[in-house]
This record gives C-alpha cells, sequence and structure tokens, in this order.
C-alpha cells in the first residue's frame, strides 16, 4: 500500500495512457475499491509469523486481470514486472520485480480457507451498487449455457489407465525402492512408461481394458494393510471411483461394465467434468465439461417486448431441472 497512485507512471509518461484505458479506468475506479477491502485480507495472515508478505490487495487485483486477461501464474507475474499498464492499474512503481508465482496459490488458499473467495465481487458490486450503476433489486433474465472442459473426453479405456497412472506415480513419491511390490516394475512399464495403441484391433483394446480392471484390483488388494496417507492417496481414492463406474466385480474378477451411468468421470484430471446436452434436433449440441446458468439484470422499463421477457423466462424454466454447477 506504499506509495500513491501514477506516483512513478504519472509524472514520467501521462500521456501515455488515455482516460478511457482499461488500465487507468481499473486505477481510477477499481483499485480505491480493493483498497477498502485490506482489514478484510489481513485476516488471512498471521502478524507475528514469518517474512512480510506480498501486499494482498495487489494480488487480488493480480488475480482480476488473470481473469480478464486469461494467463496463467507464471506468466501474470511477468506482466506484473513488465507491463506498465499492470504496474499503472496495480499502483505498483516501475522498480517492482515482482514476486514467485506459487504466492499467488496460496494467496488463493488463503482467501477460500478463510472463506473470502468472493470479496473483490461483493466490494464491486457493492460500489456499482452505490453508484446507481446496478439496482439492488430488480427483475432477471435466467438461461443455461455450455463451458467446456480443457482436458479431452477419453475412451473407458484411455480413462482407467490414465487414472491408473496417476496413482502409480503418486505411490511412487511415497514409496522408498524397498517398500514398492513385486509387480511395481511391471504395473509402471505398462501404465507410466508405454502408450496405448489406438490402431489395435477391437478385441486387443477389450483385453487391455480387462487386464486394466485385474491391476486395479491387484493393486487395492496389496494397498489394504499399507499406511492411511498411501490406502487414501487424493489420486488412489480417485482411482477407486473410476474403478466402482467402470467395472463390475465377480468371483473375485473384473468385469467391464456394458453400459455406463450417467456421471462419469471422462477423463482423470477434470474429475467434474460430464457429457451434457442442450436443446433437440437438429440446434442440439453436446459437450463434455459443464452447464452453467447465466443471469442477467432487467431495468424497470425493460426495453424488450413482453413476448421475448415471456420467452427468456419459459426457456429458463425448461432448463432448470437440468441445472449443475460450475466444477
Amino acid at each position: 500500500m506504499q506509495g500513491s497512485l501514477f506516483e512513478s507512471l504519472g509524472a514520467i509518461a501521462p500521456e501515455l495512457f488515455a482516460d478511457n484505458d482499461k488500465y487507468k479506468l481499473f486505477a481510477k475506479k477499481v483499485w480505491p475499491v480493493l483498497a477498502q477491502c485490506r482489514e478484510q485480507l489481513v485476516e488471512c495472515y498471521q502478524a507475528d509469523n514469518g517474512r512480510p508478505g506480498v501486499e494482498p490487495v495487489v494480488l487480488l487485483g493480480v488475480l482480476i486481470f488473470q481473469f480478464l486477461e486469461r494467463v496463467p501464474d507464471r506468466q501474470a507475474v511477468e506482466l506484473v514486472k513488465y507491463h506498465l499498464g499492470w504496474k499503472l492499474a496495480l499502483n505498483l512503481k516501475l522498480s517492482e520485480g515482482g514476486f514467485h508465482p506459487t504466492t499467488l496459490v496460496y494467496f488463493r488458499q488463503r482467501l477460500i480457507e478463510h472463506a473470502k473467495a468472493d470479496v473483490a465481487m461483493r466490494a464491486v458490486l457493492a460500489a456499482l451498487q452505490k453508484e446507481g450503476l446496478i439496482p439492488k433489486r430488480s427483475k432477471q433474465r435466467l438461461d443455461s449455457t455450455h463451458v467446456l472442459s480443457a482436458v479431452s473426453d477419453l475412451s473407458a479405456l484411455e480413462c482407467v489407465r490414465e487414472t491408473l497412472r496417476l496413482a502409480l506415480e503418486e505411490l511412487g513419491r511415497g514409496l522408498a525402492k524397498s517398500e514398492r511390490p513385486d509387480f511395481w516394475e511391471l504395473f509402471w512399464e505398462r501404465y507410466v512408461e508405454s502408450q496405448l495403441d489406438y490402431k489395435s484391433g477391437q478385441q486387443v483394446l477389450k483385453n487391455k481394458h480387462g487386464q486394466a480392471g485385474e491391476d486395479c484390483l491387484r493393486l487395492f488388494e496389496w494397498l489394504e494393510p499399507m499406511a492411511a496417507e498411501l490406502r487414501y492417496g487424493q489420486q488412489v481414492e480417485l482411482l477407486r471411483e473410476v474403478f466402482a463406474q467402470q467395472y463390475l466385480v465377480k468371483a473375485g474378477q473384473a468385469e467391464a461394465v456394458k453400459e455406463h451411468a450417467p456421471g462419469v468421470i471422462r477423463n482423470p484430471h477434470d474429475p467434474d467434468a460430464q457429457w451434457s446436452a442442450k436443446g433437440q434436433g437438429k440446434e442440439k449440441k453436446s459437450w463434455m465439461g459443464y452447464k452453467v446458468q447465466v443471469a442477467e439484470s432487467l431495468p424497470e422499463k425493460d426495453p424488450l417486448n413482453q413476448a421475448s421477457l415471456y420467452y427468456f423466462n419459459r426457456h429458463a424454466e425448461g432448463h432448470s431441472q437440468r441445472r449443475s454447477g460450475l466444477g
């Protein structure tokens, strides 16, 4: 919070940013609102423990610009260091050297642990309402849209093999070589070092699917007497869930299910993503990902006619039974 607005850029190059530039507007309108949230953000830290942290209001602003410009943590830190627009918007000096990308990871975790994840949204919303740009109570249009997942839609065999690979890698980090089972090298070569040959015949792929199920059972049996941190690891638990969705155990043998239930895991890298569909006939759209509800506020004097409003309401009602949250 040290320094003042335009301390460096405003003095060196006041004409560098136009009045309607998004970075200058952010610095003038949004930054003061975020700065008022500082006392809430301070509650996420311990004042008498550890080295001085990066200013939390700056980190909050970085998270907003990450969303606006669709950049990952490492690139966001580079923009903080080199981009004059980001420096202006975030009230930083020209000499600001940035910080380590993991700082953003820890900051997000702090917000989640202290129930502060919505602090920026609520602060900006309150400011918009104060200025009269958004009414506190108004009518809304509600409709659903689709959000694609950022991972591939895997086949049942690919999903099992990939989940098994992740579980083996997780176990490998917690096991010494002397603690590994006798089948470890075989499984590691089969699922970590080898890739599925998509040109294989149908029977070969079917056999590989059955083999993966048997290997999962063998791994689960070996894990039974192991320590809880191994037996209940995140990827191991995910493997149990995928196995339960893909196989039935009969007489101690794993048999692939013939028909999958709705909501099965399609990719272990995004377990919440599901196959979804919207519309019917030629307008039907199918995808692997999520459904999200979109709400739009209506002014008191709606510029749309009543027929259009009726369509929006009925369209929203038609989707009300198929709503699912964003994962």
